[in-house]
C-alpha cells in the first residue's frame, strides 16, 4: 500500500474518531499526582488511571515521511539510511504528481466540455496559472541538476 493510501486511510479513520468526540467541557478534574506520569512509569494506573495509546494522529505524523521538520532533523534521523530518503522522497513526488497531473487533466476535460474560454478565468486565477507555471520550470531545472 502506498504511503498516500496509506495517509488518506488514517485520516478518514482519524476523522470518523473526531466526530464522535463531545467537546461539552464536562470532564472531571485531576485529583491524582499519577495522572500524568511518563511512559514507563509503572505507578501512572494508580488511583485507577490508565496509561493512554499513541494517538492516531501522532502515529500517522510519524508514519509521514516528510512532515514539516527542518532539514537538519530530516538528515539526522536514523531511520532511514540517506539512499533510502531519497528514494522514497522520489517516490512521494511521483505520486503527488501523478495527482496533480489527474487533477489537470479533469479541469481541462471540463474546460472543453462547457466550453470555457480562457478570458472567463478571473484575474486571480490567471495570475496563479502564470506562478505554477513558472514554479514547475523551477523545479524542472532542478530535477535535470539532480
Amino acid at each position: 500500500m502506498s504511503l498516500n493510501k496509506l495517509l488518506e486511510k488514517k485520516l478518514k479513520e482519524i476523522e470518523e474518531e473526531l466526530e464522535e468526540i463531545s467537546t461539552t467541557g464536562g470532564g472531571e478534574a485531576y485529583n491524582s499526582k499519577y495522572a500524568f506520569g511518563d511512559l514507563d512509569d509503572d505507578d501512572v494506573e494508580v488511583a485507577g488511571y490508565k496509561k493512554v495509546k499513541e494517538s492516531k494522529f501522532k502515529k500517522m505524523a510519524s508514519a509521514s515521511f516528510l512532515n514539516e521538520i527542518s532539514y537538519n532533523d530530516y538528515k539526522k534521523n536514523t531511520d532511514l539510511s540517506a539512499k533510502q530518503k531519497v528514494n522514497q522522497s522520489i517516490k512521494e513526488v511521483s505520486s503527488k504528481l501523478f495527482r496533480i497531473e489527474r487533477i489537470i487533466n479533469q479541469n481541462i476535460k471540463l474546460k472543453t466540455e462547457e466550453g470555457i474560454d480562457n478570458k472567463q478565468y478571473w484575474k486571480s486565477t490567471r495570475k496563479n496559472l502564470y506562478k505554477i507555471s513558472e514554479r514547475m520550470m523551477r523545479i524542472g531545472e532542478k530535477l535535470r541538476k539532480f
